[in-house]
């Protein structure tokens, strides 16, 4: 049985779970309180966020995470989720609600098959 996300991509039955990556590094994300960060990233690509921040959560959005309205993803404390960037997108943004907050950004693996647009 297949899972699809709120935009009809295919994903992993839990963020948690196995699935390739694309490279052998992670993009570690290192904020501070309240500060809206950009992160380049590729449109229609497919990326897990894995939180090793113990105090506090991390936000994420397409535009400005300074604007609560803005906010598309939330992963919690040692979390993990998937992020799916929609075509035509270059940059995340994210920011988290303590400082020195830390956590690595991956691009997973997708076959074309995974990718409704094409």
């Amino acid at each position: 049985m297949d899972n699809y996300d709120n935009g009809g991509f295919r994903t992993s039955p839990h963020p948690g779970s196995s699935q390739p990556v694309i490279s052998q590094t992670a993009l570690l994300l290192s904020v501070d309180e309240n500060t809206n960060t950009e992160a380049t990233v590729v449109g229609g690509k497919r990326y897990r966020f894995t939180n090793v921040t113990n105090t506090g959560a991390f936000l994420f959005g397409l535009a400005t995470t300074a604007t609560a309205g803005n906010v598309r993803w939330v992963c919690p404390r040692y979390g993990q989720i998937e992020i799916q960037i929609p075509r035509g997108y270059t940059v995340l943004h994210h920011q988290a609600n303590e400082n020195n907050s830390k956590g690595y950004l991956v691009e997973i693996k997708q076959n074309s098959e995974d990718d409704p647009a094409s």
